[in-house]
């Protein structure tokens, strides 16, 4: 029974994250690449070409961490939502890590796979989100730094 309190949730949740972002957050990401893009080729040949270039990598990379931190957000939490259940003494930890890990990568992937691929840093931040959870997972002392506030949301001792 307990399981099910941590599995049904959670994979409402990844549900609930998974076709949020796609439909709201995507949309205006690809936009924003298809302005630099566009910026991109239309200035390819005017002396201006480098300036262009330059100012679309730098928003390029501002757009990847500004993801990667919104995403790995989500393996954060799914790392700490494990920990609270398997640290109850009638739970075994394993099973709980491989629901997690299946759950948040599966929400993750979803995310990943309605992407349009616009070049390597436009699918980073989706890889790193997924490794984050393994990381996490291992070495949770690792979200102190950046998720400190999640921490302190989901009331779990690292």
């Amino acid at each position: 029974m307990l399981y099910i309190k941590f599995a049904l949730p959670f994979a409402l949740w990844a549900w609930v994250l998974s076709s949020s972002y796609a439909r709201y957050i995507l949309p205006r990401i690809s936009s924003v690449y298809g302005l630099l893009k566009g910026l991109e080729s239309k200035e390819a040949h005017s002396a201006s070409s480098f300036h262009v270039r330059g100012t679309s990598f730098l928003v390029k990379i501002v757009m990847l961490f500004s993801q990667m931190y919104a995403l790995a957000a989500w393996s954060a939490y799914s790392v700490l939502r494990t920990m609270r259940f398997a640290r109850l003494p009638e739970t075994r930890g394993w099973i709980y890590y491989l629901t997690a890990f299946i759950i948040c990568e599966g929400a993750l992937g979803v995310i990943a796979r309605k992407e349009e691929y616009n070049g390597f840093l436009s699918i980073l931040h989706s890889i790193m989100a997924m490794g984050a959870f393994v990381i996490f997972a291992f070495n949770p002392h690792l979200m102190g730094s950046m998720y400190s506030w999640l921490i302190r949301l989901v009331g779990v001792e690292l």
